[in-house]
């Protein structure tokens, strides 16, 4: 079984009980499983947790140990003879390192399902099969296990070893403690099935199964948490607001070594200031006081001005700002194509400056702040009170979600965020997720009685569990508060209703005369066009085009420019056959290209870049494959659990890949049209039924890497690596002006034309110059010139005049002394450029041959002045490691400087528009990006494959050490690997 095939679970809320899972004595296990054991100096510890792990039921073959060593002064040893397959890692001493720790086991883990285990704790013989029972059921799922403390005095290894029964019948007799706060909130939220927004106090990270690729969409543990408390909470909070299902597993059963202990002075003082920190990013009742003014790391609410009039928007987000709730944040959603509108711009430059107003698509804004537990709606122009986020929130009491009126007839809406993420890794919209997962259930009649008859059975049922004074004080504790919730609740609801009526009686006149006036002045906006209704494209294409035949007239439709009627100015006629050109008159002086004699690519439907483009794309996926059509027309060895529409492109974007079969389209060309479009985006696409004609429609690349049954089992690195490789072939082969100069160019008329970029490679390194000018050599990008600027003295001229006619490409060569600042010398550099387009190479990095293709594209799709890749990927030469970092940084518009200097790209115009880099002699490219940004302007980060950052620890206009850049690492391999940075392809001779 693999574990990508695993479904989301489908449940109301977190009511864990609704999900299908094995029961104990029937559950067989498939999945395997890899227990990662945080540990530091407890070697005693250790040795009884591995003991009591050995005598695991859950088979041996499937399960690992992987041991995280935080920096012991005496280095941890994988124990010798072990019948457990054991790792041990180890990091470096930095203080407390829990946090940093359990992220290190997890990317050392080989397997798909994590189940995270304190050093000192004893898990009894069915505990790991009670964890993974769930995982095989639910890839979202949380699973919390249980724990009692215990001395263990006179106890070793062999007697855990030979023990004849559990550890519970080894321990009998000896004093045991239960942690009272699990079994108080156990019994307040009924179990964790409650619809309490705070579940996720229950999470601790000694006891914890998540899987992978919910572990990593989570975003993982917080390492920032370098002081005792706090790192579970957080890390619940964020899985818990992803819509993670938090399972509660009684039988998931430790024995904690040692009796629970109060916090010492401390870890009480140590705690406090965490609490402080928590403050700041769980935005949860009882983690936080918000009072007017106060803002935090992580808002409270997102609220999203829907597309609009640009001043629209500008009108209700300053009314929002206004509002009597601060802890928020601004959305101003734009619609796709609008990035170089005039009025999107000059609201940019109005709001941009505050930090509470954030810019983007609307579909984005729950994926760019997806720890804010709720997210508003509000249409552009709508006028709203000072109290419309307060007043939303209290209509949505436990719901999933609600809508309220506002005084202009406007519908604003509410969702809680977890609902959300939850309904889109179903691959659902949320109205049908709401309706099959989230309304309440049925109610007895009348319901206050039925409501009352179930809270005296819960306290009936915990009574008879009482073990203790403290259970019994837990029950009464909880009782208490139900009825007296229930009590302050009707009260409020009724005295709430009496003011509503006597409010809506004195303000019903007045908001019809409101209404009425509003309707006369308003004036009419163009409809808002949903995600499956894209605006056609209104940019020119080169000559005046028209297409003539439905073929024809397929291929252009996502532009407005290309018309279906010959007029005076028509430069050329694009058609379907001969015949449709005879078809439009003898007389047409246009240029005629049939589409039955071109490539075969050239009849697949063109998509507008502009608004199909991997824009925010996620580098975290569902963890499971969707279909483009019903999923049971799919062979059962493929077949994802969900279906979702092309249309559905968020939905395509976060799934782990998309199933296509022929039987969802009408013919070749349609499905080469929509698959193209589709990878565009960053879809990670595959074909179960290729053909000859698609084969060709789509080309030779692109069919090749869907076909690939890799697709299919691609780790997270895999699939990002096929998604670029398919985004970059579709943009650059299938997009409008790619379409428009196929067909032109081999009549001899000039289409959109691809834009000269001029590489400037400035070098004081004379040793480097060959392997520079060899990096330009391997770009497939076709309209590039080299300057090169000798920096100083020790340059062989002739030497490099050599290697430069060699070279396919225009070069010039400039000299500078060696005094002049690195500014000054590029700046001459540019000066000799005759491209649109400027790009800088550094002499020691290195670059992938589709690098500048990279950069164009995302210059078209962006249209951003400057672009440019992050540096994720690292080589450092002294350790003889590659390393990946900042994942998932890249397809997003960003404010901050992210863009590599060696892998940036600006316009021509801008750069003039900036004075260029200033004359200074180190962190150039970051002030040349920070006068961009500053100036207006936007910057665009693509992906980060294909360059690598060299570092030789010496020579360097920046400064760091390796571990520097070690620490930020997600994932390291030995060597300079060129395949995993994407430069080279896996088992070439350069990876």
């Amino acid at each position: 079984m693999d574990h990508s095939r695993v479904p989301p679970a489908g449940v109301r809320g977190n009511d864990w009980r609704e999900l299908s899972v094995a029961a104990p004595d029937r559950f067989e296990p498939e999945l395997p499983v890899s227990v990662v054991i945080a540990y530091y100096e407890a070697p005693e510890a250790l040795e009884l947790t591995l003991a009591a792990l050995e005598g695991q039921t859950y088979p041996r073959e499937l399960f690992e140990v992987v041991i995280v060593d935080d920096g012991s002064s005496e280095p941890l040893v994988a124990p010798a003879g072990s019948p457990l397959a054991v790792r041990v890692v180890h990091q470096e001493d930095r203080g407390f390192g829990l946090a940093r720790a359990r992220n290190t086991g997890a990317r050392a883990a080989n397997c798909e399902i994590l189940v995270f285990l304190d050093c000192d704790m004893m898990p009894e013989a069915g505990w790991l099969s009670e964890h993974a029972r769930w995982h095989h059921a639910a890839c979202d799922a949380l699973t919390l296990g249980f724990r009692t403390h215990v001395e263990v005095d006179g106890i070793d290894a062999a007697m855990v070893r030979t023990r004849p029964g559990s550890l519970a019948e080894l321990f009998d007799g000896r004093p045991t403690e239960r942690p009272e706060w699990i079994e108080y909130h156990m019994t307040r939220t009924r179990g964790l099935t409650s619809d309490d927004d705070d579940l996720f106090r229950m999470v601790t990270g000694g006891n914890l199964g998540v899987s992978r690729s919910f572990f990593e969409y989570a975003g993982a543990y917080d390492e920032s948490f370098t002081q005792w408390g706090g790192e579970d909470t957080e890390f619940g909070y964020r899985a818990f607001v992803r819509g993670g299902l938090l399972v509660p597993v009684p039988d998931a059963m430790c024995w904690h070594q040692g009796a629970g202990a109060k916090p010492s002075d401390t870890e009480s003082a140590s705690l406090d200031l965490q609490q402080a920190k928590l403050s700041q990013i769980i935005a949860t009742e009882g983690f936080r006081y918000s009072v007017p003014g106060r803002s935090f790391t992580v808002p409270r609410f997102v609220v999203t001005i829907d597309p609009g009039d640009p001043d629209a928007q500008r009108s209700t987000a300053e009314q929002v700002l206004a509002g009597k709730a601060h802890d928020l944040v601004v959305w101003i959603a734009e619609p796709d194509g609008t990035a170089d509108d005039p009025g999107r711009e000059r609201l940019r430059r109005q709001l941009g400056g505050d930090p509470r107003v954030q810019f983007g698509p609307a579909r984005q804004a729950v994926e760019a702040i997806p720890a804010a537990p709720f997210h508003v709606s509000i249409p552009a122009g709508a006028t709203v009170d000072s109290s419309v986020v307060e007043r939303l929130r209290r209509e949505l009491g436990n719901a999933a979600q609600a809508t309220r009126t506002l005084p202009g007839g406007e519908a604003a809406q509410i969702v809680r965020t977890r609902h959300l993420h939850r309904a889109a890794r179903l691959g659902m919209s949320l109205e049908d997720y709401t309706q099959l997962f989230a309304q309440d259930r049925p109610a007895a009649t009348p319901r206050s009685l039925g409501k009352l008859g179930r809270i005296i059975a819960g306290a009936g049922r915990d009574a008879r569990r009482v073990r203790s004074p403290a259970d019994a004080l837990n029950v009464v504790r909880s009782l208490s508060t139900l009825l007296a919730n229930a009590a302050g609740w009707r009260t409020r609801r009724f005295t709430g209703r009496l003011r509503r009526t006597a409010r809506k009686r004195r303000l019903a006149t007045k908001r019809l005369a409101y209404r009425t006036a509003k309707k006369a002045l308003k004036p009419r906006r163009p409809p808002d066009y949903h995600d499956s209704e894209l605006q056609p494209a209104q940019y020119r294409l080169g000559p005046e085009m028209v297409a003539v035949g439905p073929r024809a007239e397929n291929v252009f439709a996502a532009s407005g420019r290309v018309s279906s009627e010959i007029g005076p100015h028509t430069e050329a006629l694009i058609v379907d056959t001969p015949e449709h050109a005879r078809g439009a008159g003898p007389d047409t002086p246009a240029l005629v290209v049939a589409l039955s004699e071109s490539d075969p690519r050239a009849s697949v439907a063109a998509f507008d870049a502009e608004s199909l483009n991997p824009l925010n794309w996620p580098v975290d996926h569902s963890g499971h494959g969707v279909a483009l059509g019903p999923p049971e027309r799919v062979p059962r060895e493929k077949r994802p659990p969900h279906a979702a529409g092309p249309d559905k492109r968020t939905v395509c974007q976060s799934a782990h890949h998309v199933v296509d079969a022929s039987a969802y389209h009408d013919d070749s060309l349609s499905r080469a049209g929509t698959l193209a479009a589709l990878a565009a985006t960053g879809a990670v696409v595959h074909i179960i039924d290729g053909d000859a004609e698609l084969h060709h429609a789509l080309g030779s690349e692109l069919y090749a890497l869907m076909v690939d049954d890799g697709t299919l089992t691609a780790d997270q690195h895999q699939r990002e690596a096929f998604s670029i490789a398919m985004r970059r072939i579709a943009l650059r082969d299938h997009s409008l002006r790619a379409r428009v100069r196929q067909l032109l160019a081999p009549a001899g008329l000039c289409g959109p034309p691809l834009p000269i970029v001029t590489i400037l490679l400035a070098t004081r390194r004379p040793d480097r110059v060959a392997a520079a000018i060899d990096a330009v050599a391997s770009q497939t990008y076709p309209r590039l010139e080299l300057v090169l600027a000798l920096h100083g003295e020790g340059f062989d001229r002739t030497e490099i005049d050599r290697q430069l006619h060699g070279l396919k490409h225009p070069a010039r060569v400039v000299e500078a002394p060696g005094h002049l600042p690195l500014g000054a010398v590029l700046n001459a550099a540019a000066a000799e450029a005759s491209g649109s387009l400027l790009t800088k190479f550094d002499d020691d990095d290195l670059y992938g041959p589709e690098h500048l293709w990279d950069l164009v594209l995302a210059h078209e799709y962006s249209r951003a002045p400057l672009v440019g890749k992050g540096a994720e990927f690292v080589y450092l030469e002294g350790s003889d490691v590659t390393l990946h970092r900042f994942r998932g940084g890249g397809e997003r518009y960003i404010t901050t400087q992210s863009i590599a200097g060696g892998a940036l790209m600006v316009t021509r115009h801008c750069f003039d528009d900036v004075l260029g880099w200033r004359p200074l002699p180190r962190s150039v490219d970051q002030a040349l990006i920070a006068d961009v940004v500053g100036s207006g302007h936007r910057a665009y980060r693509t992906h980060g494959m294909g360059y690598v950052l060299v570092r030789h620890g010496e020579g360097h206009t920046w400064q760091a050490d390796d571990d520097y850049f070690l620490a930020q690492a997600h994932e390291t391999r030995s060597g300079c690997d060129l395949a995993f940075a994407g430069i080279a392809a896996p088992g070439s001779p350069e990876g």
